[in-house]
């Protein structure tokens, strides 16, 4: 109500009072003309005064439709995930209460479907025993940056680097995660570690790709409860070939030493060459009742290999291999320079127990 209202109202009031009592009689009339005109402002008054109120109210509601519709475009023309989820009291990721339109298009998901997941639920299996840790990390600093992997609708594993921040919203607590693929960075990056942990002219793991390997051989054995096979091998004559032929025959047989090796053993099996003539394998066997049966099957497979290569290169090169191996636990491979002395010694006392034919292959078994 405006203030001119309000001096109006009082001194009408007073006046009546005044005049109802100098001259009660005559003064009934006016009586009731002045408080029906007080009504009639009264109501007037309030009337424009709802009126005042209900365009304010509008206009702000008005203003935060279109803070909200700029807000929207804002998060939606965000090229980058955004995911915006509760945290539990126990500090665990919750539900999410929001997500913008790049992250339903990366994700694979219609945003109805990741409003029904919870945070973790985005994370691949193998990223979410991080998702406890990486929250109270979280909690403490209120912000984040770290590396993860989504998995999308179609099972399709995404890393991620994620910025992630604590919000507050009323009375809930709530994270902002921003999500950025970088599944070019780490194909690049997988590619430059290729170049420097393959040889060459074989293809095969050089000497730091093969020891960066060892470990990932032992936690794939201790998996599987299964023996793991260390093959040193060694290209016979080589210094002669490059001596009598030239090193480019002597760069021929290094290869076909390298795919005799991959047509013996398999895809996951571990293949380098050292250096020289000198190559190592390892192969995660079957479990201890099919152990032998798996290391003949890849000496028998090996053998097999030579024979052809020796086929292809021609008589000329009498190309030939020896070898030694030995059966171990994933616990021994932790000693893995020592493996490879015992199977480079072993190896060297088949060359020298008997002396065969050009084109022969050399074979140690295993420890007993």
């Amino acid at each position: 109500m405006k203030r001119w209202t309000e001096f109006v109202l009082v001194a009408c009031a007073a006046a009546v009072a005044l005049a109802q009592w100098v001259v009660p009689a005559t003064m009934q009339g006016v009586l009731s003309v002045l408080l029906l005109a007080l009504v009639a402002l009264s109501v007037f008054s309030q009337r424009s005064a709802l009126q005042l109120t209900l365009g304010s109210l509008n206009a702000a509601h008005l203003e935060q439709l279109e803070s909200e519709r700029r807000y929207r475009a804002l998060f939606d023309a965000c090229s980058d995930a955004i995911l915006v989820y509760r945290l539990e009291d126990d500090g665990r990721p919750g539900q999410l209460v929001e997500v913008n339109e790049a992250a339903c298009r990366s994700l694979n998901y219609s945003r109805k479907e990741l409003l029904a997941m919870s945070a973790d639920e985005v994370h691949a299996p193998e990223a979410r025993r991080h998702v406890q840790e990486r929250s109270q990390a979280l909690r403490e600093a209120g912000s984040l940056v770290f590396e993860t992997v989504y998995i999308t609708g179609n099972g399709q594993r995404m890393p991620i680097e994620v910025s992630a921040r604590l919000v507050e919203i009323g009375t809930r607590r709530l994270c902002l995660a921003v999500g950025r693929s970088i599944a070019a960075h780490k194909e690049l990056e997988g590619f430059l570690r290729e170049l420097t942990d393959r040889d060459e002219l074989t293809g095969l793991l050089n000497r730091r790709g093969f020891f960066a390997m060892v470990g990932e051989t032992r936690r794939r054995a201790r998996g599987a409860g299964a023996q793991i096979l260390v093959m040193y091998l060694d290209v016979d004559g080589l210094k002669r070939v490059n001596d009598e032929m030239g090193h480019a025959a002597g760069d021929a047989v290094l290869v076909a030493t390298g795919e005799a090796l991959r047509l013996a053993f398999r895809e996951e099996d571990v293949l380098a060459r050292l250096g020289g003539d000198e190559f190592v394998a390892l192969a995660v066997l079957g479990r201890s009742a099919d152990e032998r049966l798996d290391l003949q099957a890849i000496t028998a497979r090996f053998e097999s290999a030579v024979r052809t290569k020796r086929r292809e290169l021609g008589e000329g090169y009498a190309f030939a291999v020896s070898f030694g191996s030995l059966v171990v636990t994933c616990e021994e491979l932790r000693e893995i320079d020592e493996l490879l002395a015992r199977t480079d010694k072993r190896m060297y006392r088949a060359k020298r127990s008997r002396r065969r034919a050009p084109g022969s292959i050399r074979v140690v078994a295993k420890d007993t």
